[in-house]
């Protein structure tokens, strides 16, 4: 029974864009507000509740489609985070998008980047995943761009159309490298089969290259501030929360098929990890110390560092076979969905309100937006790994796997927990001032006179105040998803 739904919570999502934008003209015709948005908000809510049914259940292996689409414990951990945070994002944006026009045009995207998201989890080659890869990168370039009269969204979707096209035209010619040497893409035939020749090391690097452009990989990460600062508030909690996800699961998928090679692969991705969390945490910090800080662009510069997070704890499960790297890497990956998502909702309320996102004005803010004022704090502290939210249980993960390494490679472990722990300390220096200018004393009406957003966007970050304080509480709900999908990587090896 439940192996006929494994591709269930697909076709609601894609049948689901498909009425959306039906709605959605109808809608525009009359007159009408929130059908399109509610109407979007059902599919996914009922893709959410059969891919639940399908997470209770095992085994956590069905094929579909020959063997071209397969749900096992990653793709249910990648499809319960994108679904949850596609909700919520939804939800939001029912009050948040009202008065801007092509709600047709919003809500189908949104329904279809979800769903290019869940494909991604159930490829079992090469080309499917990069189709579906794509079917997630496509909606997301429009979505940037929805709000087209201002200059500053063109600008910025030009810049992540251009990276991304060209990342999408690496990536593909890697996949091309390997199909030359081996002739086959699927993921089964080819891992643990694979030799090591400077074919399939170019690919590697294509593949890299490629796929790291959309998971805000150093130096690849520069579209990623300009995208978050222009798009709507809902898509830069989706690009932050889980895009850039997606965008290493993809490349994390494609890469697992040269485990086993020779090729350190590890040790790559902990190198890339290192680099990509240092130059985010100084970054963010370097955007506070501008006259106008864009409170947008920070919370951007922090996904990157957030970004290194993970691919650390990836890597040095890849590397030296830790479970708990593995666990701390995906658990972040949820974690960090819910924390940044919850910080784009209310910095996108208070800008929604307040009419600025510079952060110098928005002193005081906290005062007359008290529950979006207390919602942004909470954010930011998991953010910032402070406990018992949900942050410092998934960085506690990385850390332990980073630390486990000392009885491998010695002292240079003990400094790759040092520097990771550093960043982490770093980024209170931008997180802590932030949480200060919301509740300093302010005498502006302009300030006074804003209350919180609509029930709806209130509802929406309300619940993801819940998931930080739940999964810092009760880890263990977490990682009843994470812990297969930790399984299944270890299967591959490490060592």
């Amino acid at each position: 029974m439940i192996s006929s739904l494994t591709t269930l919570p697909l076709a609601f999502l894609l049948f689901g864009a498909c009425l959306a934008y039906a709605v959605g003209r109808v809608e525009r015709i009359y007159g009408k507000k929130h059908i399109t948005a509610y109407t979007a908000l059902v599919f996914f809510v009922l893709a959410l509740i059969v891919q639940i049914l399908i997470a209770v259940n095992e085994p956590l292996t069905y094929t579909v489609g020959g063997s071209l689409l397969r749900m096992d414990a990653l793709s249910v951990f990648l499809s319960l985070v994108a679904l949850v945070l596609g909700s919520v994002v939804c939800l939001y944006s029912a009050a948040y998008m009202e008065h801007d026009s092509g709600q047709e045009y919003y809500y189908t995207l949104l329904l279809l980047m979800v769903a290019g998201i869940l494909g991604i989890g159930l490829a079992t080659d090469l080309l499917v995943i990069y189709l579906f890869f794509e079917l997630m990168s496509i909606p997301s370039y429009a979505l940037v761009t929805f709000r087209r009269h201002e200059w500053m969204a063109i600008e910025a979707g030009m810049k992540y159309i251009i990276m991304s096209a060209v990342g999408s035209v690496i990536a593909f010619f890697g996949i091309s490298l390997v199909y030359i040497q081996t002739g086959t893409l699927s993921f089964d035939a080819m891992i643990g089969a694979l030799s090591n020749t400077y074919i399939l090391q170019g690919a590697l690097i294509f593949i890299i290259i490629g796929f790291g452009v959309k998971a805000a990989i150093v130096p690849l990460h520069t579209w990623l501030p300009d995208a978050h600062s222009a798009a709507p508030s809902g898509i830069s909690a989706m690009l932050s929360g889980i895009v850039i996800g997606a965008g290493f699961f993809t490349m994390l998928r494609s890469i697992l098929i040269f485990t086993g090679t020779g090729i350190h692969v590890g040790e790559i991705l902990i190198v890339l990890a290192l680099i990509t969390m240092t130059v985010g945490t100084i970054m963010a910090y370097v955007q506070l110390a501008h006259k106008k800080a864009d409170l947008k662009r920070i919370l951007a510069y922090s996904s990157v560092a957030q970004m290194g997070y993970i691919i650390l704890g990836i890597g040095v499960g890849l590397a030296y076979g830790i479970q708990t790297g593995y666990e701390g890497g995906l658990f972040h990956i949820m974690t960090h969905a819910f924390m940044k998502g919850l910080a784009f909702l209310c910095a996108g309320a208070i800008i929604h309100q307040l009419g600025t996102r510079y952060v110098d004005e928005m002193q005081g803010v906290g005062h007359s937006m008290k529950l979006t004022g207390f919602a942004f704090t909470l954010s930011l502290l998991a953010l910032a790994g402070v406990p018992p939210l949900c942050g410092f249980m998934s960085e506690w993960l990385v850390f332990s796997g980073t630390i486990m390494t000392y009885s491998i490679i010695g002292w240079w472990g003990i400094a790759i927990a040092a520097i990771a722990l550093i960043s982490a300390l770093i980024s209170l220096g931008y997180y802590l001032p932030i949480i200060r200018t919301l509740y300093l004393d302010t005498n502006k009406k302009t300030v006074l006179n804003v209350r919180d957003p609509s029930p709806a966007m209130i509802a929406a970050m309300v619940f993801l105040v819940a998931l930080i304080i739940i999964l810092g509480i009760w880890p263990e709900l977490g990682l009843k998803a994470v812990k297969p999908a930790a399984d299944a990587l270890m299967s591959f090896g490490g060592m």
